[in-house]
């Protein structure tokens, strides 16, 4: 990897920035109390086969010694149709690296850490290890494609897909705003048991 690539790259991923990708709605788990248990349930609305996720922005950090310069970026993900910040099993970084010393090179890397904030995959044991319960809580993205960059939808597809699903994204925004209040709820119980 030469300059140009390297910096080419960090443009190829920024380039991502508000664009929308439909994810299978079977990826995604609602928090619902049930019969007085609070359970991650995955969810349909009438046949609507996905939901829009914007890519929104990007947490970049950068650090830079005389020895090299080191860039992470980390996308953020919401749910287009209300803008809420979307939670994922795994926070997925690109790590860009230029060593400047002895052996100039550059590094790319894709680094998968778990996140402390998805609760889905969390037994009720160990919950309480875990950060407490918030609004983005409502709805989780269980993540299955490994892929960092989302697969960008056409936009003509995208406004005839808003179009045709406009009463179905409605009521995923009800579910959300019913899940969110769950997920308060939750909260609630959490912090007096940990009183």
């Amino acid at each position: 990897m030469n300059n140009t690539e390297f910096y080419g790259t960090i443009s190829l991923i920024t380039d991502h920035i508000n664009t929308v990708a439909l994810i299978n709605i079977n990826e995604f788990l609602k928090l619902q109390r049930i019969n007085g248990e609070y359970k991650w349930i995955p969810f349909k609305i009438g046949s609507m086969p996905a939901i829009p996720i914007l890519t929104s922005s990007f947490k970049e950090r950068f650090k830079a010694t005389s020895e090299m310069v080191n860039i992470q970026i980390t996308p953020v993900w919401k749910f287009l149709t209300n803008n809420e910040t979307v939670i994922t099993p795994n926070i997925e970084t690109f790590e860009l690296t230029e060593y400047t010393s002895k052996n100039p090179h550059y590094t790319l890397k894709r680094k998968i850490n778990p996140n402390p904030h998805y609760l889905a995959n969390t037994t009720w044991h160990n919950l309480f290890d875990k950060s407490l319960a918030t609004r983005q809580n409502a709805v989780e993205w269980n993540k299955s494609c490994r892929s960092t960059l989302l697969a960008k939808v056409d936009e003509n597809i995208l406004k005839t897909y808003l179009d045709i699903y406009q009463d179905e994204l409605e009521q995923f925004n009800q579910i959300y705003q019913q899940s969110a209040q769950t997920a308060k709820e939750l909260r609630t119980i959490y912090q007096k048991k940990l009183k």
